[in-house]
């Protein structure tokens, strides 16, 4: 049955107010004839979705919408695989054999030229449409459609022969190749597409679609606050936002709308970087753009920080006053309230739901906010990401488990050819690309993005994760990684979870050695797959097929890499130590092998920035087709790199090398800086990340015995001078965030102008900040600013921001549902699953020029607070791309949190619940069902008679029939079902939630 897309295009409409809300929510014919089957035909709202173009580099092109047309310029033709390198299409189509089309479409170019049309599936293996064809000319019609110069109109007529349940419209207008003899177009064309229709005339009985809102966020309440809740004894705030600029009353109250505290808001004023106030101009490069009003014109504090009573609560704001005035785009009023009785109330103009938005969303105050669930879902990414082996529902802990398992290997073996030169692309038949060598890379970690493997990513997360284990073993609190907390395959051994999951990747790196004792940077497919990519496809078979397509390919060898390796192969060892002695040797010995080998390259690495082409032991930064991870500049991790060395081995020969490290002015020995320029940052506001690891030695160096009482001061010191740069900042920020906008060209090397604001993985930055506040606590637990400036971080991180939402899945009452990744796709294909509990996005970038997603939602540079350029779709890569990276320090964080303030774990439900109770006449038996309890051992079944509560069993595990005693037909009893746990009856709770059965 076809759905029908005219309630989804009217949603998109409504994003820029083209549509009113009256129109959006218009009821739908149950049958239709003439039916318009795409979700957009034309651009005069501003927008281009679900349209949107794709290129592969070093094919290029750029696009923008306006004067109601898509405009597509064609940069550069040449890439890789002819015309198919220049595309624009649609998705999400779909087909229905026996059905006739007609197709309308117009295109304005500003050269002669040809382009290849298609309506078929998404591999390209079905078309039921192309160039124009009819029923009669289909096989004929195989050749490019001439375009002549200025506009151009087109009409067609088809029958369907096949049934496509995921269909695309696709334009391809690339270079020439096998099957292109000449280029579609010359470069600097412009073409100017409209009037997209594709038309099903055959009518039918359609169904109402469910609503898209195509990943766009709206604030849901404008009171802004962790999703999840409080400590009792931390500071607790969140802010609100409205055009009142006095201070306002709140309350909080219980679930039963008890007020149980009232307190009054503290102005905070303007917060450009949550919401614009008003509408104002600013400048991007020499472009001034215009920032509209969106939000209210100020941001309150609420402080409730000596309200300590556990329990679940709402917030409620005593506003009258309201937001007004604003606009999104082209959707005036977008975000203003009216005001009924004392609620101001807001409708989303999309699915017609109307809140309450002085009204936040519930929230608890306990001792349990960051529990085991969140470290257990939080750790299982790793898990869940692992390559070369089945990923088993057992060891799943949240989700759709059947769904996110998979029993396929994800390559393996992972067979791959080495390249020694850096190359920015490669033919589609990889006929450019160097065979004389492969090597067995099976193992380690995949990014999200691709099924790529990379050494200096995973290196960070290595190194967190380890970190998180040797911090919480210096408080002797290891026991939840030995007791079972964490699910993963290894939990029956001896060792730690936590340091099983990085063995992983730690002993794929060591696959990764070469025989001179360098590391090679990354492994991955030699061209970037299409999105999704499936578990079952061509690119993990099982069993594996011998040069699979696309094939996978070796990067060379790098400082980074190597440096990488070495510093968490030391780390390991030390940790190692005493569990597996010999796996803690091998560690060493790898990392001492390679130390001695880079070091006899010092002066070709110890420079300000290396240059790839020169030097192809530096990775470049500048690439644009795969994952790179670029860093040319590596003082920062050879000296991260002897910090860990020198505090697994006390060798004084590594302490002398890494306390002379001043290379740069930012990462001085025995420091941490708030400055980071390296890897492909400049100035970004942090201590440490994946390309700046100068940081994690300083904070192994803390940790470890190893140090002078006088190096150890200056550790200290610098953990508090850098704490407290970002308490100064927290302190500016209306939604208390510990980050700030940065100022910096493009790192790809395109040439838009230089652009200040949040940049790609501002979340990153936001919790890596949180852990400096959290070794500044450690330093000196007197010093509460430290701990409570740590939980307010993580305050943004689940709600307390410009949006209201929170960023990890699963957690929050508005939570990131749909990240960039490969195989949690559900939203893109129904067929892939759901993303699981715990994982952490990227978050919102400002710089969302190579986004094709978030511009053709309408948004420009500039034009936003920076903590609204953010999408909840898989396809918006800048902002929802997941990472080891982002989880190993939601890893950190929780697990410090719920170390450090967390109370006793709340007691299993000792009673059974969800009790039905039914009575066979046949058998004069009573059965009863129940929800299993945790921990039960045995369950004790009791009627309440004459009186009093008597047992009739005490000695069942399951599901039960029983023969009731002393029992009177027609009579109704009570009946109760108790359960022993770590041998204890709860009687007296089982009676309260007891049944009633009437005997027959």
């Amino acid at each position: 049955m076809h759905k029908t897309m005219k309630r989804i295009a009217a949603g998109l409409v409504a994003i820029t107010g083209a549509l009113s809300a009256a129109a959006a929510s218009a009821p739908m014919s149950v049958f239709a004839e003439d039916e318009q089957i795409l979700i957009q035909s034309d651009f005069e709202a501003g927008i281009g979705l679900p349209w949107r173009t794709l290129e592969n580099a070093p094919a290029r092109q750029d696009f923008d919408i306006s004067d109601g047309t898509y405009n597509i310029t064609i940069q550069n033709n040449d890439g890789p695989e002819s015309r198919w390198d220049l595309q624009f299409r649609c998705r999400n189509i779909i087909i229905h054999k026996g059905h006739t089309y007609k197709v309308h479409w117009k295109v304005n170019s500003s050269n002669e030229g040809e382009l290849y049309t298609k309506i078929g599936n998404y591999g390209g293996t079905v078309e039921v449409w192309h160039n124009n064809c009819g029923n009669d000319d289909f096989n004929q019609t195989w050749e490019c459609v001439k375009i002549a110069k200025g506009d151009n109109t087109f009409d067609a007529e088809f029958t369907a022969e096949y049934d496509l349940e995921l269909a695309d419209w696709a334009f391809h207008y690339g270079g020439k190749g096998q099957y292109q003899p000449v280029d579609c177009f010359p470069n600097g064309t412009v073409l100017k597409f409209d009037d997209l229709s594709l038309i099903d005339t055959t009518g039918g009985v359609f169904i109402d679609g469910d609503v898209n809102e195509w990943g766009v966020v709206r604030p849901e309440s404008n009171v802004r606050l962790n999703q999840i809740g409080y400590y009792p004894q931390l500071e607790k705030k969140a802010s609100y936002v409205t055009d009142a600029s006095s201070p306002l009353q709140f309350e909080i109250r219980d679930k039963n709308g008890n007020v149980k505290y009232t307190g009054t808001t503290k102005v905070f004023g303007s917060d450009p970087d949550s919401g614009t106030g008003k509408t104002t101009t600013v400048n991007i490069g020499s472009q001034i753009v215009t920032r509209l009003k969106d939000s209210g014109s100020n941001v309150h504090i609420i402080d409730f920080s000596d309200f300590r009573t556990e329990g679940e609560y709402t917030i409620f704001v005593k506003d009258t006053v309201g937001v007004s005035g604003t606009q999104v785009l082209l959707n005036k009023c977008a975000n203003d309230t009216r005001l009924s009785g004392d609620k101001l109330l807001w409708t989303n103009p999309v699915t017609l739901k109307t809140y309450t938005m002085n009204e936040s969303s519930p929230f608890r105050i306990d001792r349990q906010i960051y529990d085991d669930q969140l470290l257990r879902d939080s750790m299982n990414y790793f898990y869940q990401n692992r390559s070369g082996v089945p990923i088993k529902s057992e060891y799943i802990t949240s989700g759709d488990k059947s769904a996110l398992s998979h029993l396929r290997y994800g390559h393996n073996p992972d067979m791959a050819y080495v390249q020694s030169k850096w190359v920015k692309s490669y033919d589609s038949d990889f006929t450019d690309g160097e065979k004389d060598k492969k090597i067995d890379v099976t193992g380690g970690w995949y990014a999200a993005n691709d099924h790529g493997k990379y050494v200096v990513e995973g290196g960070f997360s290595v190194w967190t994760l380890q970190n998180a284990y040797e911090f919480s073993k210096r408080r002797g609190n290891t026991r939840k990684w030995t007791d079972g907390t964490i699910a993963v395959p290894e939990n029956k051994d001896n060792a730690p979870d936590i340091l099983d999951e990085a063995r992983v990747e730690l002993e794929w790196m060591f696959k990764m050695i070469n025989e001179d004792g360098f590391v090679y940077h990354s492994v991955q497919d030699h061209t970037l797959a299409d999105f999704p990519l499936t578990f079952g496809s061509i690119y993990c078979t099982d069993p594996p097929m011998e040069d699979n397509y696309p094939y996978r390919i070796v990067r060379p060898p790098t400082y980074a890499a190597t440096f990488n390796m070495i510093a968490c192969a030391a780390q390991a060892s030390r940790l190692w130590k005493g569990i597996d002695d010999d796996f803690a040797k091998e560690c060493l010995q790898n990392a001492q092998n390679s130390w001695k080998a880079i070091m006899a390259k010092q002066s070709n690495w110890n420079v300000n920035r290396g240059k790839y082409y020169s030097d192809p032991y530096f990775a470049p930064s500048e690439f644009g087709v795969n994952n790179v991870f670029g860093d040319n500049y590596v003082v920062d991790d050879a000296y991260w790199a002897a910090c860990e060395l020198y505090a697994t081995t006390g060798d004084a020969a590594y302490y002398d090398f890494l306390k002379d490290i001043d290379q740069s002015g930012y990462d001085k020995a025995f420091s941490l800086t708030s400055c980071l320029r390296g890897g492909e940052n400049d100035r970004s506001f942090g201590s440490f990340n994946w390309g700046n690891t100068a940081g994690l030695g300083t904070l192994s160096l803390y940790l470890s015995d190893k140090t002078s009482s006088a190096d150890r001061k200056t550790i200290v010191n610098s953990i508090q001078n850098i704490a407290d740069q970002y308490l100064i900042q927290m302190s500016k920020e209306g939604m208390g965030i510990p980050y700030k906008s940065m100022t910096t060209e493009d790192y790809i090397g395109s040439d838009k102008p230089a652009f200040t604001g949040y940049e790609y993985g501002s979340n990153s930055f936001v919790i890596n900040n949180a852990m400096v506040l959290a070794y500044a606590y450690d330093t000196d637990n007197s010093k509460y600013i430290y701990r409570n400036g740590a939980a307010e971080a993580l305050d943004y991180l689940f709600g307390r921001n410009g949006l209201g939402f929170s960023y990890v899945s699963g957690y929050g009452d508005k939570a990131m549902k749909s990240p960039y990744h490969r195989y949690w796709a559900n939203s893109i294909d129904p067929d892939f699953p759901k993303a699981p509990s715990g994982v952490l996005a990227g978050g919102p970038c400002s710089d969302m020029y190579h986004d094709n997603y978030l511009r053709g939602l309408g948004y420009k540079r500039g034009t936003l607070a920076n903590q609204k350029y953010y999408a909840d779709s898989a396809e918006a890569w800048t902002v929802n791309e997941v990472s080891v990276c982002l989880n190993a320090s939601l890893v950190w964080m929780s697990s410090f949190m719920n170390d450090q303030f967390g109370g006793p774990k709340p007691v299993p439900v000792p009673y059974p619940t969800n009790i039905k109770v039914d009575y066979s006449e046949k058998y004069h038996q009573v059965r009863f069902t129940w929800d299993k309890v945790e921990n039960a051992d045995r369950y004790g079944i009791a009627v309440y008679l004459a009186g009093k509560w008597r047992v009739q069993k005490q000695d069942i595990t399951g599901t039960t029939y029983t023969s009731p005693k002393n029992l009177t037909p027609g009579v109704t009893y009570k009946v109760a079902i108790a359960a022993r746990v770590n041998g204890i009856w709860d009687t007296a709770t089982a009676i309260k939630y007891a049944g009633t059965v009437t005997i027959k």
